[in-house]
């Protein structure tokens, strides 16, 4: 069964797929405050070697004031965005519904 949330949302420029980053673009994507607190979410589970790159980008460039999951947050928002079309072909294509 699927809820559905209503949620509003900041659309932010993405970033060309080149694959490369600007410092301020990294910073304005990601190292912000979250639009969802932590407790409205759900646990996931990272490997450690993620979990431990991501705890000292929080600490060093967000200065100890953004949470993982505030981290995680954005980096989602952003995957979604720029990967959406793709997302929804690949969704469509290999749906089967029930009835």
């Amino acid at each position: 069964m699927f809820t559905q949330v209503q949620a509003s949302v900041e659309i932010l420029s993405p970033v060309p797929v080149s694959g490369k980053c600007s410092e301020k673009d990294y910073e304005r994507l990601f190292i912000r405050d979250p639009e969802v607190k932590a407790r409205e979410g759900k646990m996931a589970y990272v490997r450690p070697e993620y979990h431990e790159r991501i705890m000292r980008i929080t600490r060093v460039i967000g200065h100890d004031r953004l949470t993982l999951s505030a981290y995680i947050d954005h980096v989602l928002t952003h995957h979604f965005n720029q990967c959406e079309d793709a997302i929804k072909s690949l969704y469509a294509r290999n749906y089967n519904s029930v009835f």
